[in-house]
């Protein structure tokens, strides 16, 4: 699903949502010009189009009455304007033994080397604890299978 907004409507959804945040009243229509380097003019319609889709309310004729309607997990990026990926597609949550392994200071090797063929590696100071295949399809297969021998790794030396 698309957005309801272009790239550049979400950096100022997410300029007035975080300037809201952090001052505790939401910024003047001059101060986001200058943020943006735009004439106030060009600031003031695009508070009026990001009015007119829904995306923020104002109070005409009352300063600093800007509120952003979002939830504020649907608040974009502020640097690309671009909604945020969402929790679920992080590295730490599809794979959480990969991304643990690497917290605590174990090793991964990706490609072959001169001595060994497999794609993947898990290494420890102790050197290679999981060795994966030589050919996967794609990085996720790779990943995945990484992810997974690590985790039949740790369970079968007690940590899980």
């Amino acid at each position: 699903m698309a957005a309801p907004y272009t790239p550049r409507q979400g950096q100022y959804l997410a300029f007035i949502h975080t300037y809201t945040k952090l001052r505790g009243r939401s910024p003047s229509e001059a101060e986001i010009a200058t943020h943006f380097m735009v004439s106030p003019p060009s600031a003031h319609q695009m508070v009026v189009t990001l009015e007119h889709r829904g995306l923020i309310q104002r109070t005409p004729g009352q300063a600093r009455s800007l509120r952003v309607l979002l939830p504020s997990t649907a608040i974009p990026d502020l640097e690309s304007g671009r909604p945020r990926r969402q929790q679920e597609s992080t590295a730490e949550v599809a794979y959480p033994h990969l991304a643990r392994w690497i917290v605590d200071g174990g090793w991964v090797e990706l490609g072959r080397t001169d001595y060994s063929r497999s794609m993947a590696r898990a290494l420890d100071e102790g050197g290679i604890v999981w060795e994966g295949k030589t050919h996967y399809p794609g990085l996720e297969e790779l990943l995945r299978d990484l992810n997974d021998g690590i985790a039949q790794w740790a369970e079968k030396n007690g940590h899980a």
